[in-house]
């Protein structure tokens, strides 16, 4: 490990849509619900307060002020591996793909 922590700054925006007409954004728990949903990277920063400077900017931009409350700021080490499990498919049938 390098030892360099960075601040990546992402925004999900929440694709489903309650029965009763409801997007979730948050959980109970205060946490970001994790359902359907579409991530973006809006920046990776050197400092968490530029992290932050940025989210602020961003909630008054198109589309992100849709979802003010849906930014989330994830330290990251340099050179870490952060995948290392495979992954799987799985379609709207019920069927799996490896």
């Amino acid at each position: 490990m390098s030892g360099i922590e960075t601040h990546v700054l992402w925004h999900v925006r929440h694709l489903t849509v309650e029965e009763d007409g409801r997007i979730i954004h948050r959980d109970a728990d205060g946490s970001l619900h994790l359902d359907e949903e579409e991530w973006r990277i809006l920046g990776i920063y050197s400092r968490r307060e530029a992290a932050e400077a940025h989210l602020e900017r961003a909630r008054k931009l198109p589309g992100f002020c849709d979802e003010p409350d849906c930014f989330t700021i994830s330290p990251l080490e340099i050179d870490e591996d952060l995948w290392t499990d495979g992954y799987f498919t799985e379609r709207p049938d019920g069927s799996v793909e490896d």
